[in-house]
Formats: C-alpha cells, sequence, structure tokens
C-alpha cells in the first residue's frame, strides 16, 4: 500500500510533503498548491489527520496521511 503526506492549509491549498519526486504536477507550476483534491479524485484516501498549529499570519496548517 503507498503511502504519501499532504499538508493543508485553512485557505484552501495543499501541497504534497517533500515535493516527491513522483508528483512532478505538484510540486511547481500551478497545480502545486492543489495537490489535496488531485489526489483525492486519483483514488487516495485520508488514513490519519493531525492538525497543526498557526502561524504568525494566523493560518493553520494538517498534516494528512493518505493511502491508496
Amino acid at each position: 500500500m503507498a503511502q504519501r503526506f499532504v499538508v493543508v492549509s485553512d485557505n484552501g491549498e495543499s501541497w504534497v510533503l517533500g515535493g516527491d519526486p513522483d508528483d512532478g504536477d505538484f510540486t511547481s507550476g500551478k497545480d502545486d498548491q492543489h495537490a489535496l483534491p488531485q489526489l483525492l479524485k486519483d483514488g487516495w484516501s485520508s488514513k490519519m489527520v493531525t492538525p497543526g498549529s498557526g502561524t504568525k499570519d494566523d493560518s493553520s496548517y494538517w498534516l494528512v496521511l493518505l493511502e491508496k
């Protein structure tokens, strides 16, 4: 079973953690901050969500473990 981590922001942006080299679609260009919706569409499912904290601009982040 394949796994990957995605960081999700409260503003709707999401990206593959570490820019996995196999995820070229998500590491640069227009789709680099919209990884989660595409991965879910591609059949990945959420297995664990870890809440993060805000930063100086009060954004919140979550670490999501996906499996396929």
